[in-house]
């Protein structure tokens, strides 16, 4: 599968939770309605890119060093409008069109249970364990929070 058609299968997944944010949003006949800098589309597109720089340039690198994109605050605000469920819909989306259009032989992601990330593939079965694992799950989860 190419890179493009992943990105697709991502753009699609968003989309639709987008199109039906009245099922995803805290109140559902106000929150992520209007037309905003970041709308329910750029929203969840960015909560699912976000690294862990600080939310501010975390935005200013999503928006593309635009002197217009939205302040950390406003990301805040929009972000509390938002059910959990949405990106968890936008993650199963992407996931069931992906993995179906995958080879049985490539490799998946499986599980990450938070002490082990556990890959298959055709000729093994393996637990991979990381040793800074527990330093990121400590991490400040201030950035993009």
């Amino acid at each position: 599968m190419s890179h493009e058609s992943i990105k697709v299968a991502f753009s699609d997944a968003v989309n639709h939770v987008a199109s039906n944010i009245s099922l995803y949003a805290v109140n559902p006949d106000r929150d992520l309605t209007r037309n905003r800098k970041m709308g329910a589309a750029r929203l969840i597109s960015f909560m699912a890119s976000c690294g862990s720089s600080s939310t501010r340039l975390e935005l200013l690198d999503f928006f593309g060093l635009d002197s217009n994109a939205p302040s950390a605050s406003a990301f805040n605000q929009q972000r509390t409008k938002l059910k959990p469920e949405a990106l968890e819909t936008v993650f199963q989306l992407f996931n069931s069109s992906v993995f179906s259009s995958e080879k049985p032989s490539d490799y998946r992601f499986l599980a990450a249970d938070g002490s082990t990330f556990t890959y298959f593939s055709k000729l093994s079965f393996s637990p991979l364990n990381t040793s800074s694992q527990k330093d990121i799950l400590q991490k400040d989860s201030s950035a993009c929070t």
